[in-house]
């Protein structure tokens, strides 16, 4: 659902329609599926590997090694693609491969579309991916608490973009200005990630319980998810998106992953209509398949296909879609199983006699 909300994003069916829009300003606002990735991601590490030693190299490794079979296999190979289209059109340049195959494009303002564009939320993951063996290390000695950690962040950011700014085309956008490393880099979008850690920590803790009144947390988590997309609609004024509004930054990167906070914990807690729809194999499956389809539902895939098949942005839409299940079972799941590490077996008992 996260993914096709960035495809409504990019692809609204409302623009240009006068009579629709309210319906087009709205869905422009659906770049919100990128902070429900965050939050899942926060969610799912904490979940999987907070009570892990990581600062034993051996785990630490497997846990990168892990996380690398995770994103960068079928990345890695739909870059390639995505450069050897633009070599054939004339605009291959070596330091955007460069960038992009490091992962390491969207510390840069000028360079944060390099490639695949939306995958310049993958640097941002990244960059959680490594701090977070950090971030709970420091929580089991009791160091720097949860929520000291994300401010003490977003402060490294704002060195960072007071130390470079000032040398923009010196350093090629690195950090270039607050507007970009507030909306583009894991210092200014941390925030998303530690709510989904807290909702981990809570649900590890049993806090998480049902109330009487039915459905409780997800409606109210879907409550907020709305009235954010509301309110940056509003504020947008001369603004691309609402997000790029001084409160719209505070709406998107703060307010808004609580609200995917409560509708998480609504899923994990809740029998609702909304956990039995997602819940339905079809769903399953487009979920498995859903890293894929971010990466190629827009850009030279998207090109292709509507080049080749239909411009007709809902028959592109099952297209990329049938294109994302076929990649993830015949290459991204294959390429997972042989990267990750072996699982590590017991030891088999012996007794004395």
């Amino acid at each position: 659902m996260a993914a096709y909300l960035v495809f409504l994003h990019h692809f609204n069916p409302f623009l240009g329609n006068a009579a629709l829009v309210p319906f087009s300003a709205l869905v422009s606002e659906f770049h919100i599926g990128v902070p429900v990735f965050f939050v899942l991601s926060g969610f799912l590490i904490t979940l999987r590997y907070s009570t892990h030693d990581l600062t034993q190299p051996s785990q630490w490794l497997r846990y990168m090694r892990n996380r690398f079979a995770r994103i960068y296999p079928i990345y890695f190979l739909l870059t390639l693609l995505t450069y050897l289209a633009f070599w054939k059109q004339g605009t291959f340049f070596l330091r955007d491969i460069v960038l992009s195959l490091s992962l390491t494009h969207s510390f840069f303002d000028g360079s944060k579309y390099a490639g695949i564009a939306q995958a310049w939320s993958l640097t941002v993951e990244e960059c959680f991916y490594l701090t977070a063996p950090l971030a709970f290390w420091l929580l089991r000695r009791r160091v720097v608490l949860l929520w000291w950690q994300p401010f003490v962040l977003l402060a490294v950011g704002i060195c960072l973009v007071l130390a470079c700014a000032p040398h923009y085309s010196r350093f090629t956008g690195f950090f270039g200005s607050f507007g970009f490393m507030l909306l583009f880099t894991f210092p200014g979008r941390c925030f998303e990630f530690y709510a989904g850690m807290q909702l981990a920590f809570w649900y590890q803790q049993g806090r998480l319980r049902r109330y009487r009144i039915r459905g409780l947390l997800t409606a109210t988590g879907l409550a907020v998810i709305v009235a954010v997309v509301c309110a940056m609609v509003v504020i947008k004024g001369g603004y691309t998106y609402g997000q790029e509004h001084p409160l719209g930054v505070a709406l998107n990167n703060v307010v808004l992953p609580g609200g995917i906070l409560l509708l998480f914990a609504g899923l994990l807690t809740e029998d609702t209509w909304v956990k039995r729809l997602l819940s339905t194999p079809l769903l399953q499956v487009l979920g498995k398949s859903s890293y894929v389809f971010y990466l190629i539902h827009m850009g030279v895939m998207h090109d292709w296909l509507a080049n080749n098949f239909t411009a007709n942005n809902l028959v592109l839409f099952i297209l990329l879609n049938a294109v994302a299940v076929a990649l993830h079972y015949g290459l991204e799941e294959p390429l997972n199983r042989w990267l990750r590490p072996r699982p590590v077996l017991p030891l088999p008992k012996f007794s004395a006699s």
